[in-house]
């Protein structure tokens, strides 16, 4: 019997600078969640 093993997708680590960055993006140039996610690469959950 075949066992298929499902890989997690690997978390991505970021830094107090970068998380920064981000945040400055959203309340300073009104980024929203869809375009932090899409530059980042983080998930939904972590924005």
């Amino acid at each position: 019997m075949t066992q298929i093993i499902k890989s997690r997708k690997e978390r991505a680590n970021f830094t107090i600078e970068q998380k920064l960055d981000y945040a400055k993006l959203m309340v300073n140039e009104n980024y929203s969640n869809k375009k932090i996610i899409a530059i980042s690469g983080a998930g939904p959950s972590a924005v």
